[in-house]
């Protein structure tokens, strides 16, 4: 199968990106300790993003 072809719509037969992805520029700050890092998921303060169930938008 082509590229063309993977970009191919069948429903419509239009050629449409799916997917773009967004990846902010980040400047390295500082970091947490490696035991901290590991109970976050993080080594980067800047990237720690706790789940919150229930809640919509930014964290």
């Amino acid at each position: 199968m082509s590229e063309k072809e993977s970009q191919m719509i069948p429903e419509t037969g239009r050629r449409m990106r799916l997917a773009h992805a967004y990846i902010p520029w980040q400047h390295f700050k500082n970091s947490y300790p490696p035991a901290e890092a590991l109970r976050r998921g993080t080594l980067f303060p800047e990237l720690y993003m706790p789940y919150r169930p229930g809640r919509r938008g930014y964290y």
